[in-house]
Formats: C-alpha cells, sequence, structure tokens
C-alpha cells in the first residue's frame, strides 16, 4: 500500500488500508443498440472521433489553478500541496496531516513527505509519528520524539522503529536503542494491548538485524501462533538470513496447531517454489500425523486442509476433515451454513461425492443450500469434473427458485441465492446459465444490475469472449429502461474484449441519454479517451474540456489513469479539481509518480 510507513507495521499484526481516497468504478454494464435512431447514433460517434462538446455533469465550482503544471517537479509539487492545505480549515484533520509533513518531513526528504500526505492508516500504532521522522532521515529527533512520549508503550515503541530503520545505517546505535529497550520490557509484559503485545516482536526483528538469532528467539517465542507469524514477517524482511522460517516450523511442530501449519503452507504457496511447496506439504502431512485430537475450531481446521489440498497432500487434508459430522452436531441451521460453506469445497477436492450430498443435505434453508452445492460445483469445476459440475449446478438452481419467496427478507433470500448462482456460473464461464440464473430474479432494475456483474465477473476470470451474450441481453434491458450507466458500463465491456465499434456506439447513444455523474462521468471521458485519443495522454484534456467534466470524482479517476503515461498532463487535470482535498492527494501522488521514475 503506498504511503504506509514500513517496518514496525507489518509484524504488529494491524490491517492497514487506504478509507476514503481509493475510488471505485461503477462495474461494467449493457449496451443498448435502439434506444434512438441510426442518424442520430452516427451523428454522436461523429461527434466522438472529433472530440466535440456534449453533455455530462458539471460542478459549478471554479478549479484551484496549479502553477507548475508545464514542468512539474517534485519540489514544485510538494510547494502545491503545502499550499493547498492552508485553504483548508482550521482545525481540519487533512490540513493537521499535510502540516505535518511540511514541518517535520520536506526539509530532509520531499519524497517520505509527499507518501506521508497519500498515507491513511486508519488504525495507526502510537509510534507512527516516528516512524515517519526517521524515514525522513532525521533519526536524532525522530528517537528524541519517542523518549518524549508519555506511554511506556508508545516511547518503546518509537525507538524500536528507530533502530529498525537504523540497521543497516548505524549498527552499534541500534544495538544501543535495542539494549535500552530491552531492559524495559518486563514493565510492559502484562499489558493485553496489541501494540504493547507486539513491542517484543519489534525488538526481536531488530535483534534478527543485527545477526542475533538467539536474542530474536528469546524474545518473540513462547506467543503461540503469534510466534509464527512473526518469524515469518522477520524471514520475509532478511530473506538473505538463513534459518528463520526454520525456526517458524519448529514452533509450529511444537505447537502441533493448524493455523501455524496453515501460515507456513500458505506462505510457501505464496511465494511460489514448486520444491519448498512439496517440502511443506510432507513437513505439514507429518504433523498432522502426530495429532493425537484436534482440538480447534472446525475453520482452523478447514482452512489447513484446504492449503494442504493447494500443496498437493490430499491425504493429510482427508484425515483432518474426517470428524466433520461432529462439528454440525447441535448447531442451528446458520452454524452449520458457516461450516458447510467451507467444508463442502474441500470435501469436492478430494472427491467425497458423497459426504457433499450429506453436508449440504444437512443446511435445511433452500437459498443456503444452494449457495453450498454451488460452491461444491466451482471446486469440481477447477478438478475438471464436469458431470458434476452441471449436476451439482442444477441442483443448487432447483434450490434457489424453490426458496421461499412470502415476505421482504425470504425475498432477499430468494433473489441472493439466484444472483449468487449467476456470479458462479459466469466465474465458471457458463455466460448462458448466469443469464438464466439472472432473469429469475424479480426486480428488473436488480436484473439489470446483476447481468452487468455477471459480465464483469466473466471478463475478471478470463471468460471475456463468452460475454458477449450477456451483454446483448442487457444492452436491450437498459435501453428499455433508458439506464445510461449501464449502457456506458456495456460500452466499456465491449471495449475490454476488443469490440471498439460496439464500445464507440453505445457510447455515442449514451450521451443522448442522460447526464452522467461521479465515476459515470469519469469513464465516459476514459472511454473517448482510449477510443478516440490516439493514446495521447494530452487527448485526455481536449476531451475533458469539451465534455465539460468537473466532478471531482471523475477528475479523480482521470488523474490516476494518466499519472503513470505523463505527470504534466495529470497536473493539468489535478487543475481541474475542484475538491481541495482530493487535488492535494492528486498532486501528492503524482510527486510520488515522479520520484519513482526517476529511481
Amino acid at each position: 500500500m503506498a504511503g504506509v510507513p514500513l517496518g514496525a507495521q507489518s509484524i504488529v499484526g494491524r490491517g492497514r488500508s487506504q478509507s476514503v481516497r481509493t475510488r471505485v468504478a461503477r462495474p461494467l454494464g449493457l449496451q443498448y443498440q435502439a434506444a434512438i435512431s441510426g442518424s442520430e447514433v452516427e451523428r454522436m460517434r461523429g461527434w466522438l472521433s472529433g472530440m466535440a462538446a456534449s453533455m455530462l455533469c458539471l460542478s459549478s465550482s471554479a478549479a484551484i489553478p496549479i502553477d507548475c503544471a508545464t514542468a512539474p517537479s517534485i519540489k514544485c509539487l510538494a510547494a502545491e500541496v503545502f499550499l493547498l492545505a492552508k485553504k483548508l480549515p482550521a482545525g481540519d484533520g487533512n490540513r493537521a496531516h499535510v502540516e505535518f509533513a511540511e514541518q517535520e518531513l520536506a526539509d530532509n526528504d520531499l519524497e517520505v513527505a509527499l507518501d506521508y500526505v497519500i498515507s491513511d492508516n486508519p488504525d495507526p500504532p502510537p509510534w507512527e509519528d516516528v516512524e515517519w521522522i526517521a524515514r525522513a532521515g532525521r533519526f536524532g529527533d525522530a528517537l528524541e520524539t519517542a523518549r518524549q512520549q508519555k506511554s511506556t508503550v508508545a516511547r518503546l515503541g518509537g525507538m524500536l522503529v528507530v533502530a529498525s530503520l537504523l540497521v543497516e545505517k548505524d549498527a552499534a546505535q541500534a544495538r544501543e536503542i535495542v539494549e535500552d529497550v530491552e531492559r524495559e520490557l518486563p514493565s510492559i509484559a502484562g499489558d493485553s494491548d496489541e501494540d504493547a503485545q507486539g513491542v517484543p516482536a519489534l525488538a526481536g526483528k531488530v535483534w534478527a538485524g543485527l545477526g542475533q538469532s538467539d536474542r530474536t528467539l528469546r524474545l518473540v517465542g513462547g506467543h503461540g501462533a503469534r510466534t509464527v507469524d512473526w518469524l515469518l514477517v522477520i524471514a520475509n524482511t532478511y530473506p538473505a538470513a538463513a534459518g528463520w522460517r526454520e525456526e517458524a516450523w519448529r514452533e509450529a511442530e511444537r505447537l502441533n496447531e493448524p493455523l501455524p501449519l496453515q501460515q507456513l503452507l500458505r506462505d510457501a504457496l505464496t511465494r511460489g517454489d514448486q520444491a519448498e511447496i512439496s517440502r511443506a506439504a510432507q513437513r505439514a502431512a507429518r504433523a498432522v500425523d502426530r495429532m493425537t485430537s484436534i482440538d480447534a475450531e472446525p475453520s482452523a481446521v478447514i482452512a489447513l486442509a484446504r492449503a494442504l489440498l493447494a500443496a498437493g497432500a490430499p491425504q493429510p487434508a482427508a484425515r483432518l476433515v474426517e470428524p466433520w459430522p461432529q462439528w454440525l452436531d447441535g448447531k442451528d441451521d446458520t452454524a452449520r451454513f458457516n461450516v458447510v460453506s467451507e467444508l463442502i469445497t474441500v470435501l469436492a477436492g478430494l472427491a467425497r461425492d458423497q459426504d457433499v450430498e450429506t453436508a449440504a443435505a444437512a443446511v435445511s434453508t433452500p437459498a443456503r443450500r444452494s449457495q453450498c452445492l454451488s460452491n461444491a460445483a466451482d471446486e469440481y469445476a477447477r478438478r475438471g469434473r464436469r458431470d458434476l459440475v452441471a449436476k451439482r449446478d442444477a441442483e443448487a438452481m432447483t434450490l434457489a427458485m424453490s426458496s421461499p419467496t412470502g415476505d421482504a427478507k425470504l425475498q432477499w433470500e430468494h433473489d441472493g441465492a439466484l444472483i449468487n448462482l449467476a456470479l458462479a456460473r459466469a466465474g465458471r464461464g457458463d455466460v448462458d446459465g448466469a443469464i438464466a440464473a439472472a432473469t429469475k430474479v424479480r426486480d428488473d432494475a436488480k436484473v439489470r444490475e446483476t447481468i452487468s456483474y455477471v459480465v464483469k465477473r466473466a471478463i475478471d476470470t478470463g471468460h471475456g469472449a463468452a460475454a458477449a451474450p450477456a451483454i446483448e441481453v442487457l444492452e436491450q434491458r437498459a435501453g428499455t429502461a433508458q439506464d445510461a450507466p449501464l449502457l456506458l458500463a456495456a460500452a466499456n465491456a465491449w471495449y475490454m474484449t476488443g469490440d471498439e465499434d460496439r464500445a464507440r456506439d453505445d457510447l455515442a447513444q449514451v450521451l443522448t441519454m442522460a447526464r452522467l455523474t461521479g465515476n459515470d462521468a469519469g469513464l465516459a471521458a476514459e472511454l473517448a479517451w482510449r477510443l478516440d485519443g490516439a493514446g495521447k495522454p494530452a487527448s485526455m484534456i481536449t476531451i475533458v474540456d469539451k465534455f465539460g467534466v468537473t466532478d471531482p470524482g471523475a477528475i479523480d479517476r482521470l488523474v490516476q489513469i494518466i499519472r503513470p503515461l505523463s505527470p504534466a498532463v495529470a497536473v493539468q487535470l489535478a487543475g481541474r479539481q475542484v475538491e481541495v482535498w482530493r487535488q492535494i492527494d492528486e498532486l501528492a501522488n503524482i510527486g510520488v509518480q515522479l520520484a519513482a521514475d526517476a529511481k
């Protein structure tokens, strides 16, 4: 994730995400060819080629000018970002965020400063600011800031992130810092806070970087599955250092629990070395053989079985799931569904076909049982067992259709079962079957939307060549309903599947139907550029101005598209942004792009 500090975050074990600044485009949709006269379509089609004006949703706000659009540099862009932040209200969190970058980071490292501007940790550790100051090269100031923290956890964690960044620059100082911290670790030994529990692991990671494996093991050992996780983080941080994965295996074998073994198998599968995957599978299989009883949640056992299957070890996977009927005893239908929906793919992968039927039958709600059988069909498809794909899929359809619809909740479950089945079929390349399921949904608007998702699923899973029937069926529905966004998404789908003529026709029709907003406006401009912009980034400026696109979300989308191709044109597009914070984010991202391109 761009902008998230490195080092300390991963070992603490928190999830980090860029939340409000991530733009998500509307899924692909459908085409309609008969809504307007042929002559009007031709006129609009010609307009696209000539980049003439049309109607997309406008904002009445004036765009904010940018002074360095002609020859952008990281220095110029940073200055613009800091200037724009001063236009935000006093006390605004985003303004304070940028001011920290300007005051604490920019003098030493503009790239780090801009990287901080675009960072967005919703749940940062208490030492995050210290780490950024150190990343900017201000190690002394970062260490002093850490020592001034009132919280012991924040102080020790801050000192350790400084040490971790000093390991390769000044090993002696890094060692001095971690020794100071280690002396104080007993003071937080009883703290159950997640950050506090991660501090010893951070110290162990520093010792690993300094080549002191015995001290690392003393600090990270004895914490169950967390120890395995921490050792894998250390192994990935210092791949040249031998032995850390072996230590993780020893800890997992000592624990003799499903979760640590699954972590190690997934680590091997992720790295993709077939010989290592085979060794990991053999070692995990031996560990499973030593398990006299398995006292773990079914989800953990199933996850390990699935990992063993993926690694080519079906026998230990089968042994793990052997007691599955006991997992359902005394459970209500919701709890049974939660187990069976995960279990059934493992049973199908093991070719335990009778167990697949029995497990599905244990779920009483028709809509839920339909989902389980559809999951089984997916696994059979991956295994090439076409006869059972057809059988389980047909059973899933029958159940979905038979699910009751007596009230709003039941109707929602009924439609949900059909939608899930439609998407599963599309993911297997059965687009006709997906259409059949989607068109059984009761609400016309939901049918259109579902088939737009069917098209997207087919394209995303490599079945774009099979998506045309879905697009053609739904273009009629989108046209009848005058659903411009879905017709626009259809144009995009035709473009993605290689039919530029139909994409151009659909886009021309969309522009006669409605005013588009947000991501739809951005998608229309993007598609016009891809179809008739001749691959030139500067053409996007012409299209945006001719279309009159000023919607903040649309501009944001287009800046992201053009930024890797031409930072200068991206700056010009950002100059048309009417929301100050979005423009700050866009310019900072362009600056980071320039810095990356210069490396």
